[in-house]
């Protein structure tokens, strides 16, 4: 349980101006929504067959699969019901931005949409191997909200402190009620970080060219650009704190109606995610080693899983501050490096790589791997320092042959 005093919440607001490329749509308001309505069905259309086929291969309709073969149809569910989480934020996010859609308040018990918020996050934070704690004072607290979009605003404001911080990190959100409003407040740092000094922005025009947010808006963009427009929805404030330290304070103010207590308060113990921990193994000295460096934990698993089916060595890295500690520590043969990672981004870390003093370090193979089609994205992975660019998304035959370039896998 905490206290009012625990929770240092600054005043200065951030209000940034995120966009989305969506197409232009002309006429009135019913139109928009008929237009998005239309789009979010011939979007969810293809990902709906998706994981039908997916779980009809599960059940065994076609014959018996084995192991190896259900954990990859599980990844490819997961998958697409992330995508369908994406196309629903996406066309929450047009609808906010054209005015299209209201606030629905009722009571919200707090507790039930911070779990249910919680859960939601949770793959994300397992990727991370983050530790996450959540407290509200009073533990029954009951605002009136519209709860969706109160559970939608936790879960981005924790999904976003979860990406602020390196591997390994803790996040603690507190919720109270407070200056006759509601308060959320994440505070983020470094497993290796005790304690640190929070500094907060001295503006707003600061705020908003925030190193930080400038990294989230990269790596995240649409629930950065949905958790803004559903702060201003509310009439809210959003602010940020950070110290080099990697420790990061999120707040947002709220002002909620808060509603008296309808039943007597229980202490609880506080929601927590365990996130499986994944150690790197010391390189193979029989088998050429690839390292891969990448946010996303589904193409880091089936990426790995081909690559040790040809006979390579594979360990991973989830952002790029951990890619450039495992080139250092293990020397990998090759690094399939992702351009767009939190913590460090992809081309900082390949420049840390390219500027070591052990030549053995400064002279790996390096693979950039970006969404971004184009010359002038494979022009800046290559003046990083990257041998070659690969273009996402990708096959496993166009993976091999540039792999194959480089170095060959150990046959026994």
């Amino acid at each position: 349980m905490i206290m009012n005093n625990d929770l240092d919440f600054p005043k200065a607001s951030q209000h940034s101006t995120l966009t989305t490329d969506m197409p232009a749509v002309d006429g009135s308001a019913s139109e928009k929504n008929e237009f998005l309505t239309s789009m979010g069905h011939e979007l969810r259309n293809p990902l709906a067959s998706i994981i039908a086929h997916a779980e009809t291969l599960m059940e065994g309709v076609y014959g018996p699969l084995e192991s190896a073969q259900k954990t990859a149809l599980t990844a490819v569910q997961a998958s697409a019901r992330h995508m369908l989480h994406l196309v629903a934020d996406v066309m929450d996010l047009r609808r906010l931005e054209t005015g299209s859609s209201s606030l629905a308040p009722t009571a919200c018990l707090v507790n039930e949409n911070s779990a249910s918020s919680m859960k939601l996050v949770a793959e994300l934070a397992r990727s991370r191997s983050a530790h996450i704690v959540s407290e509200i004072h009073p533990q029954n607290l009951r605002v009136m909200a519209d709860a969706r979009r109160l559970q939608q605003l936790i879960s981005e404001l924790l999904s976003a402190a979860i990406l602020s911080i390196p591997i390994g990190g803790r996040v603690r959100l507190c919720i109270a009620a407070s200056n006759g409003g509601l308060h959320l407040q994440t505070h983020s740092s470094s497993s290796q970080t005790s304690s640190a000094t929070l500094h907060p922005s001295a503006n707003e025009e600061d705020a908003r060219h925030s190193p930080l947010l400038r990294r989230l808006r990269k790596v995240k963009p649409i629930g950065m650009a949905l958790l803004q427009k559903l702060v201003q929805l509310q009439e809210g404030t959003f602010t940020v704190r950070e110290t080099a330290e990697h420790v990061v304070s999120m707040s947002i103010h709220l002002p909620l109606s808060i509603l008296p207590s309808t039943e007597p308060s229980h202490e609880q113990s506080p929601p927590e995610c365990f996130p499986a921990d994944e150690t790197p193994h010391a390189a193979s000295s029989h088998s050429p080693t690839i390292l891969i460096a990448d946010d996303q934990p589904a193409l880091i698993t089936v990426t790995r899983n081909y690559l040790e089916s040809l006979g390579f060595h594979v360990i991973t890295a989830r952002d790029g501050r951990e890619a450039v500690h495992q080139a250092f520590t293990l020397r990998p043969d090759l690094i399939l490096m992702d351009v767009r990672m939190p913590v460090v981004d992809g081309l900082h870390a390949i420049r840390q790589i390219r500027e070591s003093s052990d030549p053995k370090i400064r002279n790996i193979t390096i693979v950039s791997l970006s969404g971004h089609a184009g010359e002038a994205d494979k022009e800046k992975c290559l003046a990083a320092g990257a041998t070659a660019y690969l273009n996402k998304p990708f096959g496993v035959k166009e993976l091999n042959l540039i792999i194959a370039d480089f170095i060959q896998p150990h046959r026994p």
